[in-house]
């Protein structure tokens, strides 16, 4: 008669090497009954081995948050520093180029180029921009037939009032 061996599988091993058995004897077979002391050392080694697996899974997952804490820090100080070399650039393109403070947010781009682009583009149209506005010449009283000075109009119009 061939002997039966099973694999172990990890719940199952201890973590001291179990002792060495004999083989069984001829007829019997090769797995006998633990027994309820045997059951009961079996079942507490193996709440003992979940346990420390639990334990386990446990500390790998806080350090994988730890990792991940890290990670999105990381990404997080990267955006701010993008963030705050841009706005530099910005500001640097509009003290070279001379732009006003309150127009600076209009400096748009990624580059130091598109933004010194968008700087004369802007400093263009705000040296075409009439600085004065044009009169309205439907408002306000049509000269007359006087056409003089402002006081020979006023002359005039002294004479036409009084007769």
């Amino acid at each position: 008669m061939s002997e039966q061996t099973t694999t172990p599988t990890p719940a199952d091993v201890a973590p001291k090497a179990p002792e060495p058995q004999a083989p069984a004897p001829q007829g019997e077979p090769a797995d006998k009954p633990l027994g309820p002391n045997g059951e009961k050392a079996l079942k507490a080694e193996r709440e003992r081995a979940d346990a420390a697996e639990k334990r386990l899974r446990e500390i790998e997952t806080a350090q994988l948050s730890d990792l991940e804490k890290a990670q999105r820090q990381a990404q997080e100080a990267q955006t701010q520093l993008a963030e705050i070399t841009r706005q530099n650039t910005r500001n640097a393109v509009a003290l070279a180029k001379g732009v006003p403070a309150d127009l600076v947010d209009f400096l748009t781009g990624d580059t130091e180029e598109e933004m010194a682009a968008r700087a004369d583009v802007l400093l263009a149209r705000i040296s075409t921009a009439p600085t004065t506005p044009k009169p309205d010449l439907t408002q306000g009283a049509a000269r007359g037939a006087a056409g003089g000075t402002p006081e020979s109009d006023f002359a005039a119009f002294l004479k036409n009032q009084m007769g």
